[in-house]
């Protein structure tokens, strides 16, 4: 008896001596200006329901705030699996997408520490003989550019992903197959690139001797005790991870939809996996951010290191604000955040510190459009930017108006298409505004957010808008080419109404009224081909998570060429006879266009081109 009343006095005095520490992390105050315990009441499931009427509904959330080593807040939401209502919980483990990327930095980094790269050097002498085989510049490709996203390649069209894990392909072999076109300059423009980040990690292999994988292990997760995540494309460098990833399952919510689409496992596996196959438990994630804000730098023999990591390597225009610090990415609010956010077909992640404050935060989804906690915690963390922090010069009215490319999409091949049908304007609201207040920093601010651009020019006189992640381009010409692909599909309907007509006349038994009729014939249908053979690239390009496998590129490359020669024949052809009155030569002439304008579509957007590129 006295044994456990002792126990029970031992237990009020713990608990006595903790209530001052849980009330002090309660008053600790965030970059926002909020205490932790607001923040904690803020993101209540009280506060934040599951209201499908302001569509903030959520299959499954985890969160955490920190600051230095303690956790201000760790919340788990919502459902792994919603129909066996198997909630999300310490345990759950959530795909880290791009945030992956910045172990590759860290890596590196600890490779520059000890003196084994350089950054400002190029990165094929890091590399095997040849293994790049598609550049247009012979400029050097340093890692700065790697880290920076602007080695100049665009978004490859060659299937990265696959959906089993025996085609999985071993990391160089996956980057030589996907190899994308290098169409800018390096250094010029940033386009996003998993391709050149990837490319960064296999330089880590290249230089260790050791698989990407086993080195962020050795180096990063032992050091950290992150035992409970992994980072190899089918996650099989840890049991655990592999056997809990199975059991988590992903959803998508729509405005039209009244509940969560259960989407399954979404086991996809992306080959050249050190730009995104990291997956763990919220805890380890946590770990490894709070590293980062760690002033004593435990990745880093020097804290030295650390520091330069988070110093700036690219920057908005000519001033001085950073975007980009050896790979990890700057978001302006209350105070300047470093980090990543990442997503995959099966969720969303996002992890921002701020290694002034050493504070932090964490966000893991199971939804690939994210829910209203990717918003929410930012904002509650970090705050808003202050207006005008950054001005350098008195304000000038800036010109967002325009169309743009944006930089990050296929830009040469036979989906050179697809940037026309995803154009950018630069929207600025009616109370808001657009000013140049620096050498090329522009901000555009409304009565509730403050958001940074750069601006500047490219060699080639294109106008540019820089945005972190991608860059876009001023395109002058849009009006002509969108004009094209109306032109082109306009061509396409009036050749499916004309073979139409030319059907109903034979089974009915009337003789066309002009010769030729059935190479005309011939050129209607190729019209109608081409876009079909379009729309099968598009289809299957989604289908792929962003690729289209060889032989259905071939295939359709060389359906595009044989319809570009049918359309050239059926607009020639026609005219090798004599026309006779003023109807035949008119229906000559539109066939002629009909036919002539698929065949400059085709040739202008590279519809026709399968071989690599």
């Amino acid at each position: 008896m006295k044994s456990i009343l002792n126990r029970i006095a031992a237990l009020a005095c713990a608990c006595t001596m903790l209530l001052p520490l849980h009330a002090q992390a309660a008053e600790v105050t965030l970059p926002s200006g909020l205490t932790a315990g607001e923040l904690a009441e803020q993101l209540s499931e009280e506060n934040h329901p599951q209201k499908k009427e302001n569509n903030d509904q959520y299959a499954s959330a985890a969160v955490a705030v920190f600051q230095g080593d303690k956790i201000l807040f760790e919340h788990y939401y919502g459902y792994t699996d919603v129909m066996q209502e198997i909630p999300a919980d310490a345990e759950s483990v959530y795909e880290w997408g791009s945030i992956t990327k910045t172990l590759i930095w860290v890596s590196v980094m600890q490779l520059y520490e000890q003196g084994r790269i350089e950054l400002d050097r190029d990165v094929r002498d890091y590399l095997p003989e040849g293994f790049f085989q598609h550049l247009s510049y012979d400029d050097p490709i340093t890692m700065y550019h790697l880290m920076n996203h602007n080695a100049g390649w665009q978004e490859t069209v060659h299937p990265a992903w696959t959906g089993e894990e025996s085609r999985v392909l071993p990391l160089k072999e996956a980057l030589q197959t996907i190899e994308p076109a290098q169409i800018h300059r390096p250094g010029e423009v940033t386009a996003y690139s998993n391709y050149g980040a990837a490319v960064a990690g296999y330089v880590v292999e290249c230089i260790t001797g050791e698989r990407f994988c086993d080195y962020v292990h050795a180096h990063i997760f032992d050091v950290l005790g992150m035992e409970h995540t992994a980072v190899d494309a089918a996650h099989t460098d840890n049991e655990w991870v592999y056997g809990k990833r199975a059991q988590m399952h992903a959803y998508r919510f729509s405005m039209m939809l009244s509940h969560a689409v259960d989407l399954g496992t979404m086991q996809d596996y992306i080959m050249p996996y050190p730009a995104g196959a990291a997956t763990g438990t919220l805890r380890d994630l946590v770990t490894y951010a709070q590293a980062l804000a760690d002033g004593n730098a435990p990745l880093f023999m020097h804290p030295e290191t650390q520091q330069l990591m988070f110093t700036g390597t690219d920057f908005y225009g000519n001033s001085e604000v950073p975007v980009n610090c050896h790979g990890f990415w700057c978001t302006e609010g209350a105070v300047r955040m470093y980090g990543h956010s990442g997503a995959t077909l099966f969720g969303t992640a996002d992890m921002e510190i701020d290694p002034v404050s050493k504070t932090g935060y964490v966000v893991m989804t199971n939804e690939p459009k994210g829910n209203c906690f990717l918003s929410l915690v930012p904002e509650a963390v970090m705050g808003q930017p202050e207006s005008y922090r950054y001005q350098t010069a008195e304000p000038q009215p800036f010109d967002t108006e325009g169309t743009y490319l944006i930089a990050r999409a296929t830009h040469r091949g036979m989906l050179r298409i697809m940037p026309y049908l995803q154009t950018a304007r630069i929207a600025v609201p009616e109370d808001g505004k657009a000013e140049r207040i620096g050498d090329g920093l522009v901000q555009l601010s409304d009565p509730g957010a403050v958001t940074l651009l750069g601006s500047g020019t490219l060699a080639d006189g294109t106008e540019c808008l820089e945005l972190p992640s991608t860059d876009l381009l001023r395109d002058r010409r849009y009006p002509a080419e969108i004009s094209l692909i109306a032109a082109y599909l306009l061509a396409v309907v009036a050749g499916i109404y004309l073979l139409r007509l030319r059907i109903k006349r034979r089974l009915t038994g009337r003789k066309e009224p002009y010769g030729c009729s059935g190479i005309m014939a011939a050129g209607e249908i190729s019209r109608a081909v081409s876009l079909l053979l379009l729309a099968a690239a598009i289809v299957i390009y989604e289908e792929y998570t962003g690729g289209i496998p060889a032989p259905a590129m071939q295939s359709i490359g060389i359906g595009q060429l044989v319809c570009t020669g049918v359309c050239a024949a059926a607009a020639v052809v026609p005219f090798c006879r004599k026309l006779h009155g003023r109807g035949e030569v008119v229906d000559t002439l539109l066939n002629a266009a009909g036919c002539v304008l698929p065949v400059i579509a085709i040739v202008y957007f590279e519809m026709y081109r399968f071989w690599n590129i």
